[in-house]
């Protein structure tokens, strides 16, 4: 994979260079993710003083770890950043290798054998709780990829009270998986905005990524009603008139 953000505005933007009261200003909910860090120092000193400011203001704090192995190349390692910032956030979105690279904590899980063993999920996620007292949820995918156009998919969240578990969607014929991740991070955070149960709002993330594996390009172009018509069962792909 090719990264382009060099030079960009977003490389170069640095601490005060935000007005964050006014940014945050009427904001209930903030998301980060561990790629804006690691493209620059500037970068992540900003991203360090964007999540410090909104728990200054009481804003809610999620971000999707996103462990990138080669943007990380400006003399900081991920755990050494990733670490600090973890602190401030309520809800860490993440799979087994960001939160073992990204956080150097560690559970005896595989992705390369077989079925997923979702108990040492749950150790891994109350391994996360216990050493971030604050986090008040950690939601992470779980994919068995078998091979490029065939995997298994799922996801669990663990509030430190419950351990929730999606279904497992069996994923076929994949046309693309960029973007799987965004997908299930954005519908893990309007589900917890919106509906009544943590279990639901992951049922929403994990049916929504599962329809991205479908879409070409980065970009969701599935509504909600389609992924509440998977998440209640109905995959037969029957076209509604």
């Amino acid at each position: 994979m090719i990264y382009d953000r060099s030079g960009s505005s977003h490389a170069l933007a640095k601490p005060g260079d935000i007005d964050w009261e006014s940014a945050y200003e009427g904001v209930t909910w903030f998301h980060t993710t561990g790629i804006t860090p690691a493209i620059s120092e500037s970068a992540m000193e900003l991203s360090l003083e964007s999540v410090r400011e909104a728990k200054k203001r009481g804003v809610i704090v999620s971000c999707d770890l996103n462990y990138r192995k080669n943007l990380w190349k400006y003399g900081k390692g991920a755990p050494e950043v990733m670490r600090e910032l973890a602190k401030y956030v309520d809800v860490a979105i993440a799979n087994e290798e960001d939160v073992q690279k990204s956080l150097e904590i560690t559970a005896d899980v595989s992705v390369e054998s077989g079925e997923l063993d979702r108990e040492k999920y749950r150790a891994l996620g109350n391994k996360v709780l216990a050493v971030y007292p604050n986090m008040k949820m950690i939601a992470i995918t779980l994919r068995e990829s078998r091979s490029a156009d065939s995997n298994g998919w799922a996801g669990c969240l663990n509030d430190g009270d419950k351990f929730y578990e999606s279904k497992r969607y069996e994923i076929t014929d994949i046309i693309d998986r960029v973007g799987g991740g965004d997908s299930f991070a954005g519908g893990l955070i309007y589900g917890l905005n919106t509906y009544a149960s943590k279990q639901q709002a992951l049922d929403f993330a994990v049916a929504a990524s599962c329809l991205k594996h479908s879409v070409p390009g980065d970009y969701h172009r599935v509504g909600v009603k389609d992924v509440e018509t998977l998440m209640g069962g109905d995959g037969s792909g029957r076209v509604q008139r």
